[in-house]
């Protein structure tokens, strides 16, 4: 984790070992997300149908859907104890993410685009 303070003493920066970065207000400790990242080796990657969003699976078996127009994450899904993401790829509708994995399966994520 790393915090750091903006010149004016008005905002925090704060990293975290998940691979966020919030800026946390200091008169209130309100906070946004800036940022959000993979924090283990990146294994594949699909573009949707319409070339705007692409998702990204890890080795922490991490799946995430990114959104070019926002340049930010929309939606992050993780299955409990399973790790070892190999594959992924978009269904033609955008609705869908297929995964494939270390131990041999395939997982499907039903995804609906969030504004």
């Amino acid at each position: 984790m790393n915090i750091n303070i903006s010149n004016d003493e008005k905002e925090l920066i704060v990293g975290t070992i998940s691979g966020k970065m919030y800026r946390v207000l200091t008169n209130d400790l309100s906070f946004m997300l800036h940022s959000d990242a993979h924090n283990a080796c990146i294994n594949d990657l699909s573009f949707g149908s319409d070339n705007n969003i692409f998702a990204a699976i890890d080795e922490s078996g991490a799946v995430k859907v990114w959104d070019l127009s926002e340049y930010k994450c929309q939606v992050t899904m993780m299955p409990a104890k399973v790790t070892g993401g190999v594959s992924c790829c978009i269904a033609k509708d955008d609705s869908m993410i297929i995964t494939g994995w270390r131990d041999g399966f395939m997982r499907c994520f039903d995804y609906t685009r969030r504004a």
